[in-house]
């Protein structure tokens, strides 16, 4: 495994994404995050949802944006699917939307 941590963020927050990122990896946490980590050549998406495969741990840079996000939903639930231990790191104060909240089973 490259990586310990995927990092997934709604394309609006792809700054403090990078910050979360650059903080775990400072500390010696291997992340993998789009689309810096993304193989030349490979298409896009399965790039991603093999990178979630592999991954032990999911942060999710929470925002608005991210709940709102179609692709921030596959990915949680890709990694719901696989087992893969999602740490959200909410850095708004929204609430989950109801279909967010009924696939992951967190409540607000």
């Amino acid at each position: 495994m490259a990586h310990d941590v995927f990092v997934s963020y709604s394309s609006h927050n792809r700054f403090a994404a990078n910050a979360v990122c650059a903080k775990l990896e400072a500390n010696d946490v291997r992340c993998w995050i789009a689309p810096r980590d993304v193989s030349p050549g490979l298409e896009y998406g399965e790039c991603i949802m093999d990178a979630i495969e592999q991954s032990r741990i999911m942060v999710l840079v929470f925002t608005a944006d991210a709940n709102k996000s179609p692709q921030v939903r596959k990915e949680v639930e890709r990694a719901v699917n696989r087992g893969v231990v999602i740490l959200p790191l909410r850095i708004e104060d929204v609430r989950l939307s109801s279909s967010s909240e009924t696939f992951t089973g967190w409540t607000p």
